[in-house]
């Protein structure tokens, strides 16, 4: 995937992700999907239509399944169409363990497209968000 023009990183932390994930992936599979440090990076083929930059965790894991579907030969999709029921039977079970257990969330968007005026030309778009998490505890 390292040629695509249009394309989509994630780099995030979440050990419930990796478990359910490992859960369902060969210890080579899960090696393309963790780095040294622990976080998960993962680079998918970017979808047709508008992207709007996930706002929630919630709206995060939502984009990240369905770019799972949408990429079945990127190694987290791979493992995702191989045990997709599986795999969101237990997301959805333990969901508020998966959207707490998210720390920063960077993404890269990129983007390559032809110049309106000149189509030997192209636009190049390059977008990094980050998410990033905090959490309060109310004492009473």
């Amino acid at each position: 995937m390292d040629e695509l023009s249009n394309y989509l990183v994630f780099k995030f932390t979440n050990a419930v992700f990796i478990e359910i994930f490992s859960r369902y992936a060969s210890n080579s599979e899960m090696a393309e999907l963790i780095a040294e440090d622990g976080s998960v990076t993962m680079k998918f083929k970017m979808i047709n239509g508008v992207l709007d930059t996930p706002k929630t965790t919630e709206q995060f894991v939502s984009l990240m399944y369905i770019l799972f579907e949408a990429n079945p030969k990127s190694p987290a999709g791979r493992i995702f169409m191989s045990h997709q029921r599986d795999i969101l039977r237990e997301t959805v079970f333990r969901l508020q363990q998966v959207i707490d257990g998210f720390s920063d969330i960077h993404m890269t968007i990129h983007s390559e497209r032809p110049n309106k005026d000149d189509n030997s030309k192209s636009d190049v778009t390059h977008t990094e968000y980050s998410l990033t998490m905090t959490k309060s505890v109310e004492r009473t």
